[in-house]
């Protein structure tokens, strides 16, 4: 099992019936984005590598085309403004509309930066299911309170 700094976790929420998207401080100085700067998926390709981007885009639209496994993994390079190169490695977790067949309502994840490549940054990595298909019930308001109690 990987070991984690949970300092240095970003974490990002997307809630597909709201049109709510999370982005926390720790995710925005990963990606080395403003705070202020939308969390909208065409500010993070920027930022991803080009070598990359293909193959993130692909990551991404798995909950949109039904057929989205409960649990990913990711890893991908990020090409910051001055050019330097870093790896990052993604957990997903796809939330599922109780009944909906494959139907996701909402994806939150964990981002770390890793020291160096584990896997080829195309290679997208599925987990099994665990089973558990319901809604969470944590708005995104309330998570941004919990986040910022901790």
């Amino acid at each position: 099992m990987k070991e984690w700094d949970m300092q240095h976790v970003g974490i990002f929420d997307i809630n597909f019936d709201t049109g709510e998207h999370y982005w926390s401080a720790e995710l925005r100085r990963i990606l080395r984005v403003p705070n202020g700067a939308p969390p909208e998926f065409p500010i993070l390709l920027r930022r991803v590598h080009p070598d990359d981007r293909r193959a993130l885009v692909a990551f991404a639209m798995e909950p949109l085309q039904g057929r989205c496994p409960q649990h990913r993994s990711f890893e991908h390079r990020l090409l910051d403004p001055d050019g330097a190169v870093r790896w990052v490695h993604l957990e997903a977790g796809a939330v599922f509309r109780t009944g909906g067949e494959g139907d996701v309502i909402r994806v939150i994840g964990l981002v770390t930066e890793i020291a160096g490549p584990k896997t080829p940054a195309r290679a997208v990595k599925n987990f099994a299911s665990t089973g558990n298909h319901e809604a969470a019930t944590v708005s995104l308001a309330e998570k941004q309170l919990q986040l910022t109690s901790i």
